[in-house]
This record gives structure tokens, sequence and C-alpha cells, in this order.
């Protein structure tokens, strides 16, 4: 597996991946990401990252990237997806590492996450707690009713 910056041309296939996870990513939430790619990259050196996994074939397996949220003054992880043939393979893992990590460069000393939190999604809730981010906030019908929102913080070495 490689990890790379994200290039315009990943756009349908990362949209492709993110819509094979409507419970994770319903319509109004995949229709934020085309916009923050374009801000990206305008300025990839600015305060957003994103990244694809790949294999051999170069086919992306997963994305995920970090923005600077101004309303919580933290750096927040964004669009965490990996394409179903390729979960539970690293691929979510490798990534969060590799955004700690840049963001960890910067002198953050935390970061924030957002996810829904219906059933359904339970899986996901119990992988950011495995790889160390902390439940800080749960918030029913945060989108609409049935949308939850659960926020994790993860402190940064």
């Amino acid at each position: 597996m490689n990890i790379r910056l994200f290039e315009q041309n990943d756009r349908q296939d990362v949209i492709n991946i993110l819509s094979e996870h409507p419970l994770q990513f319903p319509d109004f939430v995949i229709e934020r990401y085309p916009p923050r790619w374009a801000d990206f990259a305008k300025a990839p050196a600015g305060k957003s990252q994103y990244y694809v996994a790949y294999n051999d074939d170069n086919q992306i397996m997963g994305h995920a990237g970090y923005l600077f949220n101004n309303e919580v003054g933290l750096y927040e992880i964004v669009g965490v997806v990996v394409k179903k043939d390729f979960q539970r393979a690293g691929v979510g893992k490798a990534l969060l590492s590799t955004i700690c990590n840049k963001v960890n460069e910067l002198k953050e000393k935390e970061i924030i996450l957002y996810t829904l939190g219906h059933p359904g999604n339970e899986d996901t809730i119990t992988f950011y707690q495995r790889i160390g981010f902390e439940v800080s906030l749960y918030e029913k019908d945060y989108f609409s009713s049935g949308y939850d929102r659960v926020t994790f913080i993860k402190q940064l070495s």
C-alpha cells in the first residue's frame, strides 16, 4: 500500500468509494468534498491536505484528509473512507497515522474528528477508539433526525 496527496483526477474514484458507505456518507456529506478538494488544489500547502491510499495496480483503496476548523481552533480529520474490498487491511489506520503525523509536524497537540453516531455505524466508532481517539461529545439528531454526531479528540505526541 502507498499513500500520496489527493489529485483532482482522483475525484470520481473517491466519490464512488464514499457512495459505497451511505450510512457514513449520506449525500449531504458527500456534497461537501468537491469544494474542499478544489480549495486544496488551489493552495495545497495551506491548512488542508487530502490523501489517497492506493495499491500496486494504482487502484485507490481509501481517502482521508484534514483541514483547519476555525470554529474549534483545531485541525479536523475529514473524509476517512476505505473501499469495501480493502476494509480491515490497515488502510484506514495508515491514512489516519499519516494525517496525525503531518498535523503533529505542525506542532499541534491534538486533533478532532467527527463521525455519524447512528445505529449501523458502531464499528466505525469502535475503530476510532481502538486507535487512540476518545469520544468527547455525542450530539443526538445533530444533522437531522436520526443523524447523530460523535466528536472524537486524539492527543498527539
